[in-house]
């Protein structure tokens, strides 16, 4: 696989189980610590409008999964694009249709936790108007993670 840059044959829209296998196909490539595929199942039941994919040319190559929390906000939990997709834009296009959907559900905010020593994902992040809350000590296995968030009526 080579680079890809036909982006009007990408569409974003929500997962079905058919997709569970790209799915955790692209979390074992992108995560050192990656999601099981029974959690991506857990998500897709509890919380499918939350599940988005993004597909170029019939072929899933990228997702961004949450949940609604108890006290109002979406929770990003994953986000991530098969390796050899990345740089073209689809993760921002994933995450802007996440804070659609949350828009949709009248959420306002939505939080996430990401690795002090993820540069992409912490790039993507601020681009798109999220800020650092806080650092949470030995979130994962190797290192600190900051929790960001982003009001999503400004």
């Amino acid at each position: 696989m080579g680079t890809y840059d036909n982006l009007s044959a990408c569409s974003v829209r929500r997962a079905s189980r058919k997709d569970l296998n790209e799915i955790q196909g692209i979390e074992l490539k992108s995560f050192n610590y990656p999601y099981s595929k029974l959690m991506f199942l857990t998500l897709l039941v509890m919380f499918p409008e939350l599940f988005l994919v993004v597909v170029c040319d019939n072929k899933v190559v990228g997702y961004v999964t949450g949940a609604i929390t108890k006290e109002g906000y979406c929770h990003l939990f994953s986000i991530a694009v098969d390796p050899s997709y990345r740089g073209k834009g689809l993760g921002g296009k994933l995450l802007r249709a996440f804070e659609e959907v949350c828009l949709s559900k009248k959420v306002k905010k939505v939080i996430l936790e990401v690795s002090v020593i993820n540069e992409v994902a912490l790039n993507l992040y601020k681009k798109h108007g999220y800020r650092v809350v806080k650092t949470i000590p030995n979130y994962y296995p190797d290192s600190d993670a900051y929790l960001m968030e982003k009001d999503l009526n400004s």
